[in-house]
C-alpha cells in the first residue's frame, strides 16, 4: 500500500483535529519526541496493552469488557487498537483512557475535548463496520480525575470525524508541514512534545519578518518578544571515553566502564544524551544496541582529535526534507544566498571576538583595530558577491585577518611558560595552539553532524562546502557560524585561564597532540561553553549554545522546505 492508502491510526485523527502541523510532523515526517505528558499516557495504557489482558474478555456485574482489540477498515481507511470495548444489555461501546483530568463546561459538568471526541467516534465507526450493529455512544475515562465521561456520536460528530480522515489524506501529499496554529490557539503549543521541533513562534515570526535585522548593522532594531516554547536545556550529559584499553558494556539500565577487568565507573542511561569515544576504547554490541534504542548517539574521534564518524539511531524518516534539500542545494542562487548568510555570521562573530579581546582603555570596543576594520569591509561587500567561489574567497580573507591577530588574543605569562601562535597550521598541527584549535573544530564538527542528522538532513550534501566527496559538507556549513563563538572561545579560555600548560601537550616529530590529562581538561571546558546561554539574534530569547546548534539546523530545514523566506546565521550581539 502507498503512504496515501495505508490505514490512518485513529489516534492520528486526534492529532490532526488538535493541530494539523502536529499530525504532519508526527505521521508524515515520523518525528516523535517523548515528554512527561507522553510518558504519562503510555503508563496509563500499559495495563491495557499487557499480554495477560490483551484480546481477552471478562464479565463483571453484567458488563463484558474486552481490552486491546485491533480493528481496521479499508472502506474508512483507518485502523486502531481500542483500549476497551464494553458490552451491556446487548449494547457495545468503546471506552478510551486519557492520562489527564477531564475538562469541565460552564456548568461544572465533565466534558470531552473536540479532538478526543473525534478519536472516540472513529473507534465507534470501526466497531459498527466490524460488528454490524450501531454504536450510538461511548465513554472516556480520565485517569487524572477518575472521571468517566459519556459521549453521544451525533451526525455532526461523525461528519467531523470523516473530515479529519480527509484532512489526513490531504496532508500526506504535502512536501512541507502547514503553518503553525494561529495566535488564538497558540496555547496548545505549550506542553506539546513536538514544540522543540515545530518551533511555531519562530516560524510565524520569520514569515512576518522576511528580512530580520542584521545584528551588526547600524540600523539594527530591538529584538522581538518571541515566547519561548522550546526547552531551555538538553536532558542528559555528554559522556567522554578516552582511557586507553578501557571497555564499555551495558548492565541493567547503566553503562559500565571497565579496564583490566575492574569497574571504573557506572553511568545511568537516562543521564546520557551522547557518547564520545576518543582513541582505543571498546564499546560492546549490547551497549550500542541499548544506546540506539534510547536515541543516544555515539561519536568516534581519534586521539589526535580527528572526527571519524558517528553511530546514530535510525535516521530521521522525513524523506521529503532530504528531497527538498537536494533540490535546494542544486540551485546555484539558493546556495549563494545560504553561503552569504553563514559567512556573514562567521565574519561578524570573528570581528566581535576580535574586538572584545583586543579592546583597551582608550578604545572600549576594539573597532579601531585594522583587522576589525578589514572584516567590516568584507561584510559590507558581501552582498555584491555573485558566486559561491567568491564567497569562499571572502571567507578566506576574513580568516587571514582574524588569525593574523590571534596570537594577540593569548595571555602572555612569564617567558617560556606561555603559548605562541604565528599562523594556522594543521594535518597535523605543529604547535599547542593549533592542536587545540584542530581538536575544538573536530568536536564542533561532530556536534553539527549530530544536529543536522537529528533534523533529518543528509549531512553529506551541503551548499557552501561543495564537491568535497566523503566529507560531511552540511555539518561543516553549519559549524562555520559557530567556530569563533564556541571552538575558538574554548581555546582562549583554556590558555588564558591557565587551565592548560605546555606540559599538557606531546610534540613528536612535526605533530603536536594533547595528553590524556589535557584532553580531559579540554572536554570539561568544551561542555561548559556549550552549556553557556546566549541570546538568539532573531528571536530574542536565551538558550544554550548546544541547543542553538539544533535550532539553527531546524531553521535551515524550514527555509529549505519553503516555510520561511530566509535563513539567518547565528551572530552574537
Amino acid at each position: 500500500m502507498s503512504a496515501t492508502t495505508d490505514p490512518i491510526p485513529v489516534r492520528a485523527l486526534n492529532q490532526v483535529t488538535y493541530c494539523p502541523r502536529l499530525y504532519f510532523l508526527q505521521y508524515v515526517d515520523c518525528v516523535m519526541p517523548v515528554n512527561e505528558h507522553v510518558e504519562g499516557g503510555l503508563f496509563d495504557h500499559r495495563r491495557v496493552d499487557s499480554g495477560d489482558l490483551k484480546n481477552k474478555t471478562r464479565t463483571d456485574r453484567g458488563t463484558a469488557t474486552s481490552r486491546g482489540i485491533a480493528l481496521s477498515s479499508e472502506a474508512l481507511g483507518i485502523s486502531g487498537i481500542l483500549d476497551v470495548i464494553e458490552e451491556k444489555n446487548g449494547e457495545q461501546y468503546p471506552v478510551e483512557t486519557k492520562h489527564g483530568k477531564a475538562p469541565h463546561d460552564d456548568d461544572g459538568k465533565p466534558t470531552i475535548w473536540d479532538n478526543d471526541a473525534v478519536q472516540l467516534c472513529a473507534q465507534a465507526l470501526l466497531m459498527e463496520e466490524a460488528f454490524g450493529q450501531p454504536v450510538p455512544r461511548g465513554y472516556q475515562f480520565h485517569a487524572g480525575s477518575r472521571e468517566r465521561v459519556p459521549l453521544e456520536f451525533t451526525d455532526a460528530l461523525r461528519q467531523k470525524t470523516q473530515a479529519a480522515i480527509t484532512r489526513c489524506r490531504e496532508l500526506q501529499v504535502l512536501d512541507a508541514p502547514p503553518e503553525p496554529l494561529p495566535a488564538e490557539l497558540r496555547h496548545r503549543c505549550f506542553g506539546c512534545s513536538l514544540a522543540s521541533v515545530c518551533q511555531p513562534e519562530e516560524i510565524l515570526y520569520q514569515i512576518g519578518h522576511p528580512n530580520p535585522a542584521d545584528a551588526d548593522a547600524p540600523s539594527a532594531k530591538t529584538l522581538p518578544d518571541v515566547r519561548l516554547v522550546i526547552p531551555r536545556s538538553d536532558n542528559g550529559a555528554v559522556l567522554y571515553l578516552q582511557e586507553p584499553g578501557s571497555s564499555v558494556g551495558k548492565r541493567s539500565e547503566h553503562l559500565v566502564i571497565k579496564k583490566d577487568g575492574k569497574e571504573m565507573n557506572r553511568v545511568p542511561l537516562h543521564a546520557v544524551r551522547q557518547v564520545v569515544v576518543c582513541g582505543n576504547v571498546q564499546v560492546s554490541t549490547q551497549a550500542l544496541e541499548t544506546m540506539a534504542e534510547n536515541e543516544i548517539g555515539v561519536s568516534y574521534v581519534t586521539g589526535h582529535g580527528r572526527f571519524i564518524g558517528s553511530f546514530v539511531p535510525a535516521p530521521a524518516k522525513n524523506v521529503s526534507l532530504r528531497e527538498a534539500q537536494f533540490r535546494k542545494f542544486s540551485d546555484p542562487a539558493a546556495c549563494l544566498e545560504l553561503s552569504k548568510s553563514v559567512v556573514r555570521a562567521k565574519l561578524a562573530n570573528q570581528r566581535t571576538l576580535l574586538m572584545r579581546t583586543l579592546r583597551g582603555e582608550e578604545e572600549a570596543r576594539g573597532s579601531h583595530e585594522p583587522a576589525a576594520k578589514g572584516i567590516y569591509g568584507l561584510l559590507a561587500g558581501l552582498d555584491r558577491v555573485t558566486s559561491v567561489e567568491s564567497v569562499l574567497g571572502t571567507e578566506g580573507q576574513g580568516a587571514a585577518l582574524y588569525f593574523g591577530e590571534f596570537g594577540r588574543f593569548l595571555k602572555q605569562p612569564p617567558t617560556g611558560k606561555g603559548f605562541d601562535f604565528t599562523t594556522r597550521n594543521r594535518r597535523p598541527p605543529r604547535d599547542p595552539v593549533n592542536a587545540l584549535l584542530s581538536f575544538a573544530y573536530a568536536m564542533l564538527a561532530k556536534d553539527c553532524f549530530a544536529a543536522v542528522c537529528t533534523v533529518g538532513f543528509d549531512p553529506y550534501k551541503g551548499f557552501f562546502h561543495q564537491g568535497r566527496h566523503g566529507k560531511p559538507s552540511l555539518a561543516l556549513d553549519l559549524m562555520e557560524e559557530f567556530r569563533p563563538v564556541i571552538a575558538d572561545s574554548v581555546v582562549l579560555t583554556l590558555i588564558n585561564n591557565e587551565s592548560l600548560t605546555p606540559a599538557d601537550f606531546i610534540i613528536w616529530r612535526d605533530a603536536c597532540n594533547l595528553t590524556d590529562a589535557g584532553r580531559k581538561a579540554f572536554f570539561a571546558a568544551y561542555e561548559q561553553r556549550k552549556s553557556a546561554e546566549v541570546t538568539h539574534p532573531v528571536y530574542g530569547y536565551r538558550m544554550s549554545y548546544a541547543r542553538m546548534l539544533e535550532v539553527q539546523a531546524r531553521m535551515l530545514a524550514a527555509f529549505v522546505r519553503g516555510e520561511i523566506p530566509t535563513y539567518t546565521g547565528f551572530m552574537v550581539r
